[in-house]
């Protein structure tokens, strides 16, 4: 700990890990510390010349609106290039919580850094504080095109839906007593029992913000509360689907009724000919 003034902290050497720092959040730190709250001391690296902050960019520019000219601060010694790689894992468990874009950014700069750009996905993942598959995914993008064409592919087998056929459309058979097409429309069997791009997009989107909740449950500090609230979602998205299953099913048992109907129509008039 060392008492340094504020102006002496440098904030300019590439170890703010987020992707923006938030206004609103300088501004409930800067009534907060008017308020007399006490905030953890900022931390920073000492290269014998220059103090890198590596943690507190909120804080820092919330003590900067709220005149302070000398703080408290954690430091170390070290270079400017180790701050940098400790700033990948900054914000994990305190202060405001990491967008996906933060976490982005800091993967990316651990891939292109020269003290980390070598390590491997499993150790950039402890370095930054994000899971394994998420390094592998800013590392390989392609490799996760392909893995969501896959997985799209197999949701789409799942719900039923050829990605690469359509469905047939019945003939009609006409003859001078046949109901034209402006007075019924021929029926398709399978009426109803596809789900539409809608419901494909719609199933998409669940399936990722399924693969979103595991990420969050591997990183949380709080792993039971998250499954608990998981485990409400997941029960409402089975309902839904019950229930949408029990509307298909009525839907495609009119449909076949109707599918016969006309059938026993068609019989009758190719026996009057």
């Amino acid at each position: 700990m060392k008492k340094v003034k504020l102006d002496a902290i440098r904030i300019d050497g590439g170890t703010q890990g987020r992707s923006v720092i938030d206004q609103p959040t300088v501004y409930n730190y800067l009534d907060d510390m008017k308020s007399g709250d006490e905030f953890p001391r900022m931390f920073a690296v000492y290269d014998g010349a220059t103090y890198w902050l590596v943690d507190g960019f909120h804080r820092y520019h919330a003590y900067k609106l709220l005149g302070i000219k000398e703080i408290e601060i954690d430091y170390k010694p070290g270079t400017l290039e180790e701050a940098q790689v400790l700033s990948f894992g900054v914000n994990n468990k305190h202060g405001k919580p990491r967008t996906n874009e933060d976490k982005r950014k800091v993967v990316e700069m651990a891939l292109a850094h020269p003290l980390t750009k070598h390590k491997s996905d499993n150790e950039i993942a402890k370095i930054c504080a994000v899971s394994h598959p998420f390094v592998a995914s800013v590392r390989n993008p392609e490799a996760k095109d392909r893995q969501e064409k896959n997985r799209v592919k197999s949701m789409k087998k799942k719900l039923g839906v050829e990605s690469d056929s359509t469905q047939p459309t019945p003939t009609p058979v006409e003859s001078d007593s046949t109901p034209r097409a402006a007075d019924a429309a021929p029926v398709d069997p399978n009426a109803g029992e596809a789900p539409d791009e809608a419901e494909i997009k719609a199933a998409e989107m669940a399936m990722q913000a399924d693969m979103d909740m595991m990420y969050k449950l591997l990183e949380s500090d709080e792993p039971l509360k998250l499954a608990h609230e998981e485990i409400k979602r997941l029960n409402l998205r089975v309902a839904q689907q019950e229930t949408r299953l029990h509307g298909l099913m009525n839907e495609r048992n009119e449909a076949v009724k109707m599918v016969k109907s006309l059938q026993k129509q068609l019989e009758k008039l190719k026996g009057k000919k």
